[in-house]
């Protein structure tokens, strides 16, 4: 094989490994489940770690919560799937542009924290 395809192999292997370890752009909730009602899907999650990712130019910062509660009602819809202090990460999901947190409009991806 010649040293340009080679080197057209590891440039395209290289871009596209770069390219999957962006950083995942929302907010995002670390903590231990304290208190789960199974009939209507709220979860109390004591907050461990708060952050929000925000695109910002060309490049991805991430910005800490000054005034952050120690603990967040979520709403799953699949509440038996966890158990209380089990240890979480969630990503929020806001589709409306009002600065406010709205249980009822958030949507939550849930897993297991490692």
């Amino acid at each position: 094989m010649s040293t340009s395809k080679i080197f057209f192999i590891v440039a395209t292997i290289t871009t596209t490994l770069i390219g999957c370890s962006q950083i995942e752009e929302g907010t995002f909730i670390q903590g231990n489940i304290t208190e789960i009602n199974e009939t209507s899907g709220d979860m109390e999650i004591e907050i461990e770690a708060w952050s929000a990712v925000r695109e910002q130019g060309t490049s991805k910062v991430s910005y800490g919560f000054d005034k952050k509660p120690k603990s967040q009602t979520i709403r799953v819809s699949n509440p038996t799937d966890y158990e209380e202090g089990q240890e979480v990460a969630v990503k929020v999901f806001k589709d409306y542009d009002e600065d406010v947190w709205d249980l009822d409009r958030l949507k939550f991806e849930v897993e297991e924290a490692s």
